[in-house]
């Protein structure tokens, strides 16, 4: 068993050596068959031989391509504005319908159990407005009435009034007027002459305290300096005379203010009894006019009562303002009345449009929520028009840069071999698919390098075969010349000063001219040639000024080399 054993290791390890010398030579034969191929192109290929072209006329053509899904302009998810049990359901997928054909039926019990009692609130409220207007009626005739009575008392009263002795009111004004002027004129001395003469009094009072003052010291001074012998004894006489004048002059104004505070009392006390016998008289006048008074009193009592019927009159036209408010209360309940009656007539849900019914997305028997402010609804079913088809695309951003609205495009279905539809550019978004789905809040993908735009082609005409989700291909024709000058593209080179063709020598041996060329539309294969060469004229390739080409097999001469 061991020298089997050894016998069949030394076998593999001969088999993987014949396998590597085998690989190796396999290897060598490559490189050198693929060397000895490039040699015989090399020797084969004789100096100045290139392939030349023609300039000729023909067709140039651009067209942007794209795949999308044919989807329906025009279509519906039909919801509810009534919440409630879904009873009926009329519809299936792949119906017709037409717009206002009944397709579906909400339980309407509890809709007409709230028609019920809108309608009980309206009755309630339409007789307060009953009840109200009867109350204002019978209220407006009783403060009318009061009113006019309160006039009337008022009337007489004033007439009354009118034959009162006029004597006695003129005494009460002359007594009044007298009064008013008595403290008037104590109003007068007290605030105005009194302290005016006070006043200068003590100013005097003042200036005689003031000049004693002076007086004294200047005798002092003078005293002073007569001592010393420094003034004469004239001086010092002078001074003393001068002293007694200013005592002389002080004790007549302190007089002076003394007899003016008494001939002020004295003033005053006149005044007050001038004041108190004006008093006695008004209150002598006021007591021979007590008749006139009570009358006054009865006058006033009049107007209280006649205001007072005015303020029932008012309390009248605030009821008729309450009337007001119910009547806008009924107004109210009406309006809720009709919008219960509006959703009565909502349980029956009708197709908006005209269309095929594409999806059933509710079964008879399921809740329903309503379609309002706080809730999207419940979809029962889709319905698309048919009519008017499109193709959703998205375009890259070079070629969505070709396309304008209206242009006419070619549009081919899978599901439908054979068959050609027409149709135009009808909508180019204006921002990519990547802005709109981050104004949405969706996050993209980091690996998305191509910036795409949303584009849609309206089919023209309509086919029922087609149908929305199908895979279309559509075909926009960009550029469409006939006869064009043209040139492969390869053979038109471009530097710093502009494009130029390579225009091939009429000989053996002869080089290629390089011609400045006006270059017009291009397409992937070709280019339009405006002017610099004519129909018909050789051409050679552009020399290759790129980097070299590098690899351990070669099949030929590299590109610009002779």
């Amino acid at each position: 068993m061991s020298a089997d054993l050894l016998s069949r290791r030394d076998s593999a390890a001969v088999l993987r050596k014949v396998l590597v010398f085998g690989f190796v030579l396999v290897v060598l034969l490559c490189a050198f068959g693929g060397y000895g191929v490039k040699l015989y192109l090399a020797a084969q290929k004789k100096p100045g031989q290139t392939k030349a072209v023609r300039v000729e006329r023909g067709d140039l053509e651009v067209k942007v391509v794209e795949t999308g899904t044919a989807d329906a302009v025009k279509s519906v998810e039909v919801k509810s504005r009534v919440a409630g049990r879904l009873a009926r359901l009329f519809v299936d997928e792949g119906d017709t319908v037409s717009a206002g054909q009944l397709i579906a039926l909400i339980d309407p019990k509890e809709t007409e159990f709230r028609v019920e009692m809108d309608r009980a609130q309206l009755r309630g409220a339409q007789s307060g407005v009953a009840r109200t207007r009867i109350e204002l009626e019978q209220r407006r005739k009783t403060a009318t009435a009061a009113l006019r009575q309160a006039e009337a008392r008022v009337a007489q009263i004033e007439k009354e009034l009118g034959v009162q002795p006029v004597l006695t009111r003129t005494a009460v004004e002359q007594a009044e007027a007298a009064l008013a002027s008595a403290l008037k004129e104590r109003q007068r001395l007290v605030a105005t002459a009194h302290p005016n003469q006070r006043t200068a009094a003590e100013t005097a009072v003042a200036e005689a305290e003031a000049n004693l003052e002076n007086a004294t010291r200047e005798f002092e001074r003078q005293q002073g300096l007569v001592a010393k012998g420094y003034a004469p004894q004239k001086a010092l006489d002078n001074a003393k005379l001068a002293l007694e004048l200013a005592r002389a002059r002080m004790r007549s104004a302190r007089e002076t203010l003394d007899r003016l505070d008494r001939d002020q009392k004295l003033e005053l006390e006149r005044v007050d009894q001038d004041i108190l016998r004006s008093r006695a008289e008004l209150e002598r006048a006021k007591a021979n006019r007590i008749a006139d008074e009570v009358k006054r009193k009865e006058y006033e009592s009049a107007l209280a009562a006649l205001e007072s019927a005015r303020a029932g009159l008012r309390d009248v036209d605030a009821l008729e303002q309450s009337l007001n408010q119910n009547r806008a209360s009924v107004d109210q309940v009406q309006s809720t009345l009709n919008d219960s009656l509006r959703q009565l007539g909502e349980t029956e849900i009708r197709a908006p449009i005209s269309g095929v019914v594409t999806q059933k997305l509710i079964q008879e028997g399921e809740l329903v929520a309503s379609l309002s402010s706080f809730s999207s609804g419940t979809p029962i079913v889709r319905i698309e028009d048919r009519t008017r088809m499109r193709v959703k695309l998205a375009i890259n951003e070079i070629d969505v840069a070709r396309l304008r609205l209206g242009m006419p495009a070619e549009v081919s279905v899978d599901a439908l071999p054979g068959k050609l539809f027409r149709g135009r550019v009808s909508k180019i978004a204006p921002s990519s698919t990547a802005m709109a789905s981050a104004t949405l809040g969706q996050a993209q993908g980091a690996g998305e390098a191509v910036v795409k735009y949303s584009v849609e082609v309206e089919i023209s005409g309509s086919d029922p075969s087609l149908k929305s989700g199908m895979s279309a291909k559509c075909t926009m024709i960009v550029l469409r010349k006939k006869g064009a000058l043209r040139v492969p593209i390869e053979y038109v080179g471009k530097d710093e000063q502009g494009s130029f063709v390579m225009v091939a020598g009429k000989g053996p041996g002869v080089k290629a001219e390089k011609r400045r060329v006006q270059t017009g539309a291009s397409t992937g294969a070709f280019v339009e040639i405006l002017s610099g060469v004519e129909e018909g004229t050789p051409l050679e390739k552009p020399p290759f000024n790129g980097p070299k080409r590098q690899g351990a097999i070669m099949t030929g001469p590299e590109e610009g080399q002779e």
